[in-house]
């Protein structure tokens, strides 16, 4: 008796990365899928989509739909110019030569449309595209694999809180520490500056509840 294998669908995924690329930003809750530790104002990420098997084509995108606009951002890198501009820097060697990542907002979402060769492409990371943390609050990125649906398949969630990096170095250290203590135990706080970022949870003091919550992104880089 014949023995038919039945094709295997290539099986497209996310990874959540800091602005390094290489360490994935951990889960708040493991037993959770894409809904990330909060992050701070100001912090850059890099979200990877990656393929097990190399196909004839895949279609797809990441996508910010309001309400969430306000508060993240999502980058192409590397533009050609062109019209429409190909984010050539976000597409990846193993999504093929023809692979395209373009920009597209209207009055409701934005982000970017992402498109392999149709036919050289590999298993492996087939685009890249940056993220950032602009506002305090919530914010979902749509997935979007077109293959499987013409609605997001999943949302990859972050929080976003204050900053502690004051002086905007991009890591959280001794001289955002003197910030800190310079505002210690003010109690005329208001926003938006709120003593220069101090009081964290915007009581109108600087307390222990400030220095527990600074404390808590004691050396994160946000870029």
């Amino acid at each position: 008796m014949l023995a038919i294998t039945p094709a295997l669908r290539a099986q497209v995924s996310t990874r959540v990365c800091l602005a390094d690329g290489n360490t994935p930003l951990e889960l708040a809750d493991p037993c959770i899928p894409f809904v990330y530790r909060p992050i701070m104002v100001g912090t850059h990420l890099t979200i990877i989509i990656s393929s097990d098997i190399g196909e004839d084509y895949w279609g797809g995108g990441l996508y910010i739909s309001d309400p969430w606009r306000d508060n993240g951002e999502l980058f192409g890198r590397d533009p050609d110019g062109g019209s429409p501009c190909d984010w050539k820097g976000s597409h990846l060697e193993a999504a093929g030569p023809e692979a395209t990542v373009w920009d597209l907002q209207d009055s409701f979402m934005s982000g970017f449309e992402l498109a392999t060769d149709v036919e050289n492409i590999m298993p492996g990371d087939w685009f890249i595209i940056d993220y950032n943390a602009t506002n305090v609050g919530d914010c979902n990125v749509g997935f979007y694999d077109y293959a499987i649906s013409g609605d997001p398949i999943y949302n990859l969630s972050f929080i976003h809180v204050s900053s502690r990096d004051f002086d905007d170095d991009g890591i959280v250290n001794f001289e955002d520490f003197a910030v800190f203590g310079s505002n210690w135990q003010r109690n005329d706080c208001t926003k938006p500056q709120n003593c220069s970022g101090a009081d964290l949870d915007a009581d109108g003091y600087v307390g222990i509840s400030d220095l527990k919550l600074f404390a808590e992104y004691w050396l994160e880089k946000t870029r």
